[in-house]
């Protein structure tokens, strides 16, 4: 399987931190994956990790920047998707010890593989997370 760098592969949307807006990652996450020869199952599982690592993202964000924004980045490294929600705007991690997070959390764990969610130094928060693609 011949797959693009990561630096060939990269691609980047920013949205406000509204539901309403998932809908454009999930046709984001669709199209991006869609390039590559994954099953569909595959597909949809991938949409609905990262749908919701976004809605945790929202979830846990401080209520005084609503009108943030998250951003979501779509790469490939080496035969893995790479997929990183990262809200800027927030103060810490989602809380693993609230049932909504927890479930969350426990999902995109389930679907997707190398999950990581952390703060950054300089502010904010990044869920990043990897899936190696299944050739059908």
């Amino acid at each position: 399987m011949n797959i693009d760098t990561k630096a060939h592969s990269l691609v980047e949307l920013r949205i406000p931190r509204r539901p309403e807006y998932l809908r454009v990652v999930r046709l984001l996450v669709s199209g991006y994956v869609s390039r590559f020869p994954a099953p569909v199952d595959m597909v949809e599982d991938i949409k609905v990790a990262v749908s919701e690592a976004c809605n945790c993202s929202m979830r846990g964000a401080d209520p005084a920047c609503a009108e943030g924004r998250l951003g979501i980045s779509c790469s490939v490294e080496d035969d893995r998707l790479c997929f990183e929600i990262r809200d800027e705007n927030a103060t810490s991690p989602p809380d693993s010890n609230s049932d909504e997070a927890s479930l969350g959390l426990l999902l995109i764990r389930t679907l997707m593989e190398d999950v990581e969610v952390r703060a950054e130094k300089d502010g904010g928060v990044v869920i990043s997370m990897k899936k190696t693609i299944i050739s059908v």
